[in-house]
């Protein structure tokens, strides 16, 4: 059987699909910088309770991350549902056919939730062992892992014949080279994320108790932040030759506009690990920002060279209903005002605990 034979039949479009796939992106860039953060901060207090059980900075970052990771996940429904309407034929396929471990996610977000709220709510009383930040902490590298799966399963019509031989729902893409690179690129990103949370907690929680607590504690997140980045880089070479020959090329000069957003990508990595090295938070922040939205664009093209020979999102029918992506726009943006706000009450009831 052909593979593009096993592809459903895709549904109309509101509007064009370069605006929806702006959006993919931006909103994508968003939710994963805010999963960095909880995994990243979650994987920094597992390790800093443990050599260190009374750790002011962790009982800082403790007392955010709960409140953040209600907020990566519901900011997380924005990209979900803009990569449905654009490629829900592919998506749909790929969910079912690993169904139960996608059905998986839901307890595991449960469990790393109640964990962290269990470990921010002992942490300020705890003096031995705390298994709650490690329990949370895998249940979210564990999630991590099922959209891995899924998120590359779907690019791979090929391997979907699959489920003729194993119809049960526990299909995955673990032979797919990719997959490790990508996971090992998001486990690793967070772990530098994490370090930079803990560098702006020092900055803006620690100074007002110990001047010299604050900047050792800024410093030793910069590091953790750097040493991080720098292990993307074979990481992130690893991916790039694990992917396909077709879509390889196109990175490495087969297309002016693959290749123009890989090299700015590369540039901006190359500013954000002057900027971590030399100790310099804002810019640190900044190019991060700018590092991850151009990620977000890569992943984008990378998923396009992919699925444009079974059709992609080009075949599209667009049905040109312009008012409710109005509304949808001014609702985006009262919703992310208001995510700033409650990051904002986050921190802030986080330096008064």
């Amino acid at each position: 059987m052909q593979s593009a034979a096993l592809i459903p039949v895709a549904d109309a479009i509101p509007i064009a699909a370069v605006w929806l796939e702006g959006l993919l992106i931006i909103t994508f860039a968003l939710h994963i910088l805010l999963i960095n953060t909880v995994l990243g901060g979650a994987v920094v207090c597992s390790v800093r309770s443990v050599f260190n059980k009374n750790s002011i900075p962790v009982k800082r970052m403790s007392k955010a991350l709960p409140s953040l990771f209600a907020l990566a996940v519901n900011l997380g429904v924005a990209p979900l549902l803009f990569i449905q309407v654009l490629y829900g034929q592919y998506l749909y396929t790929s969910s079912v056919l690993m169904a139960v471990y996608w059905l998986s996610v839901v307890f595991l977000a449960i469990l790393a939730y109640s964990a962290l709220y269990w470990f921010a709510g002992r942490y300020a009383t705890h003096t031995g062992f705390s298994l709650s930040i490690f329990i949370s902490a895998a249940a979210m590298l564990c999630v991590g892992l099922i959209m891995t799966n899924n998120m590359t399963l779907m690019l791979r019509p090929d391997a979907w014949s699959a489920y003729f031989s194993s119809p049960y729902g526990l299909l995955h893409n673990l032979s797919d080279p990719t997959v490790p690179f990508r996971y090992l690129h998001v486990v690793i990103a967070s772990i530098a994320v994490g370090g930079l949370v803990l560098a702006v907690i020092a900055r803006y929680r620690l100074t007002k108790e110990s001047t010299e607590l604050a900047l050792r504690e800024e410093r030793l997140g910069l590091k953790i932040f750097f040493v991080s980045s720098l292990a993307q880089l074979p990481v992130g070479l690893g991916l790039l030759f694990s992917l396909p020959e077709h879509a390889r090329l196109l990175f490495i000069g087969g297309s002016p506009v693959y290749t123009g957003v890989f090299l700015a990508a590369l540039s901006l990595v190359t500013v954000l690990l002057f900027m971590a090295a030399t100790g310099k938070l804002y810019g640190t922040i900044g190019a991060l920002l700018c590092t991850v939205l151009a990620m977000a664009g890569i992943r984008a093209l990378y998923r396009k060279a992919m699925l444009d020979p079974y059709g992609g999102i080009a075949a599209l029918p667009v049905q040109g209903e312009y008012s409710s992506f109005l509304v949808f726009l001014i609702s985006l943006a009262l919703g992310l005002v208001a995510i700033v706000y409650m990051i904002k009450l986050a921190m802030r009831s986080s330096g008064e605990a």
